[in-house]
């Protein structure tokens, strides 16, 4: 029995010190790619059930709770709160639009140190699974993406859930903006002319680098759409999706069939 106590404070004292320890987290430079990194929306289900362990912070708009072991010792979750806060002011910026209410915020440590993003818009939970030994920057950059996913959802409601893949994570990408961009300015730029998968194509079940490659892509032609037709076209395509590559009503909207519309973006990508 004593020896069961001591362990138990042991743990608790170990939990304290992670929690306690602070650095100021700095915001490193990604790699051209950002592999291994997915970052996924979920359309159905709830959110993982999470064990009593996570260490829980609570501030205004975020509800933010870090697993044991998900980030560095050194790790502040000061630090990591601030820089969620200006990651969702960011992308809120850049899309214009405001969450609708709170979001809570897992980090979660994932065994085998992969990042991997989610974001359950209905329950209004985005997670990263990360470990110890990946900077917390770039969990933050993950996070970035799910907090965009989120504020779709605030803004186009239900038809969110069944929009174009190409759309909406070309979307949730694009408006993570330098925190998926590095030092490029545009994702134009960052594709560098090259683009070798095709638009319609299926994201899920792919390795990791192919489906970040579709990522960029997509938030290129997203990008492209942008500039070329505007925001108030670009949101009535969004609304137009069934939850297929290519199913949003592009040729409704602007008039051109996607093949065409995909052929001019390539173009306008040299």
């Amino acid at each position: 029995m004593r020896l069961l106590f001591s362990m138990r404070w042991l743990l608790a004292a170990i939990a304290l010190i992670i929690a306690a320890a602070a650095i100021t987290v700095s915001r490193t430079h990604q790699p051209r790619r950002l592999a291994p990194l997915v970052a996924d929306f979920s359309v159905g289900g709830a959110a993982p059930a999470l064990s009593g362990a996570t260490l829980p912070a609570l501030t205004g708009t975020l509800r933010i709770s870090v697993a044991p072991q998900a980030l560095p010792a050194s790790a502040s979750l000061d630090a990591i709160t601030a820089e969620l806060y200006t990651a969702l002011a960011y992308v809120s910026a850049r899309t214009g639009t405001t969450p609708a209410g709170p979001i809570t915020v897992q980090i979660l440590a994932d065994p085998q140190c992969a990042l991997h993003g989610a974001a359950y818009t209905q329950s209004r939970e985005v997670h990263v699974t990360t470990c110890a030994a990946i900077p917390p920057a770039r969990a933050v950059n993950i996070l970035a993406h799910e907090f965009v996913h989120q504020l779709a959802h605030d803004s186009y409601g239900d038809s969110h859930l069944r929009s174009d893949p190409i759309l909406l994570e070309g979307w949730a990408t694009w408006g993570a903006g330098h925190y998926w961009l590095g030092q490029h300015a545009t994702f134009r730029d960052f594709l560098g002319g090259e683009a070798p998968l095709p638009l319609v194509a299926n994201h899920l079940g792919r390795p990791a680098a192919e489906m970040n490659t579709l990522y960029y892509q997509w938030a290129s032609f997203v990008e492209y759409l942008l500039v070329t037709y505007g925001r108030d076209a670009f949101d009535q395509l969004y609304r137009s999706g069934n939850s297929t590559p290519g199913s949003a009503d592009y040729q409704g909207v602007y008039g051109i069939d996607l093949a065409t519309l995909e052929a001019a973006w390539r173009e306008w990508l040299r």
